[in-house]
Parts: structure tokens; sequence; C-alpha cells
């Protein structure tokens, strides 16, 4: 019979132990006036993480790269409206990934 209440406790448990480990990640993207896309990456916790890529109005990439915790990391590129490179670098995390 003292089985149920300490069932119920470790159910409980268990659903805030789910609740507390959610990241908040949320999809990002901004328009230009006429409706094309401008901008896009992801959120996660407020910061920008994973690939994110802007674009020119003429919908020429404009830049692409990845970010870590708010943080530019890896190859980044930078485009002119034309198509060519601008730029054309590497970032490292200050610290060690987590």
């Amino acid at each position: 019979m003292e089985m149920i209440p300490i069932l119920k406790f470790i159910k409980f448990l268990l659903i805030l132990l789910l609740f507390s480990c959610n990241t908040d990640e949320r999809e990002y993207k901004l328009y230009y006036p006429n409706g094309d896309i401008r901008v896009s990456g992801i959120y996660v916790d407020d910061n920008a993480h994973g690939l994110w890529k802007g674009y020119y109005p003429n919908r020429q990439l404009k830049s692409a790269g990845e970010y870590y915790k708010g943080e530019l990391v890896g190859h980044w590129v930078w485009y002119y409206e034309d198509g060519s490179i601008v730029k054309d670098s590497t970032y490292n995390y200050p610290n060690s990934y987590e």
C-alpha cells in the first residue's frame, strides 16, 4: 500500500526533471518589406546558436556561418552583392565546447 505514494512522488520528480531540462529554442527570421528573407537562424535561450544566414534584397547570400551561445564560431563567409567574397574567416570559441 505504501508503494503508490512513492510512485506518485517519482512520477512528479520525472515530470519536474523534463520541464527543467527544456531549453528555449526558437527559429528567427527577418524579412524585407517585399517579403523576401533577410536573416534566418535559431535562438537557444536567447542566444544565436547554430547556422545563420543573411541575404541581400536581390536574394543573394550576404553572410553564412555558425554561432555557439551567441559567439561566432567555425567558418564564416561574407559576400558582396554580386556573390564575390568580402571576407572568409574562421572563429574559435573562447572556451572549450561544453
